[in-house]
């Protein structure tokens, strides 16, 4: 019987706010248990800053909102060329039986807002591969691209390492209502930036799971080497 992995993949997920990171983890996991927080306005004169959990929060408004969310999980291929993605805690629905390769892999979902982005230079730090979402309805997270990328460039000189990068152009089910900007576009922006790299760029949807098959794929096989 295959064992569950004990080295681990850290899968770091980059991308402005309404880029669609969270919702993508929950087309991939379904519900799980979020750490966003924000401030409490009630106490913003007093001497504490006090932050407490969003869903425990009755206060309409903050100035401050922060999360950085992480799924411990497996992502699998089975005998019969089946690519699986499990929560960790969900193990026991795996048939280990029919597993021919297997990684223990940790996603990393930090906060998008710019004032937190030394939350995501964390995050970028010992990552094995980097998701960059960008909201493809917005020509301002699609140019961000480019800055995510160059984080990423800075934990490779740093780590002596590389490491791979895959782009999701999200929201293309808006294509039909023509604001979807999309890959061509994207590909401009990155291309006219980064001149000595091809990347891989796919369009994506939260509401079409479907969309992620062949990217995962390509993810399993860079977590591979």
């Amino acid at each position: 019987m295959l064992m569950v992995p004990t080295q681990m993949k850290k899968i770091t997920i980059l991308g402005t706010t309404g880029s669609g990171k969270t919702t993508f983890l929950e087309a991939l996991f379904g519900d799980f248990k979020k750490n966003d927080v924000k401030r409490d306005l009630s106490k913003e004169k007093s001497s504490n800053c006090d932050f407490i959990p969003l869903k425990n929060n009755a206060f309409k408004e903050s100035t401050t909102t922060i999360s950085l969310n992480v799924i411990n999980s497996l992502l699998y291929l089975t005998t019969f060329n089946q690519l699986g993605l499990e929560k960790f805690e969900n193990r026991d629905n795996i048939d280990f039986e029919n597993v021919e390769e297997i990684y223990q892999v940790v996603f990393n979902d930090p906060a998008g807002q710019e004032r937190f982005d030394f939350m995501q230079e964390i995050a970028v730090r010992g990552a094995n591969l980097v998701i960059i979402m960008a909201d493809g309805t917005n020509i301002s997270s699609l140019e961000k691209v480019v800055h995510y990328i160059s984080l990423v460039k800075i934990e490779e000189n740093l780590s002596k390492k590389k490491i791979p990068i895959i782009i999701f152009i999200n929201k293309s089910d808006l294509k039909e209502k023509g604001v979807y900007l999309g890959k061509s576009i994207a590909e401009q922006i990155v291309y006219s930036s980064i001149l000595d790299e091809k990347l891989l760029i796919y369009e994506t949807s939260n509401l079409k799971k479907e969309t992620y098959t062949e990217p995962l794929r390509i993810i399993f096989n860079y977590l591979a080497y």
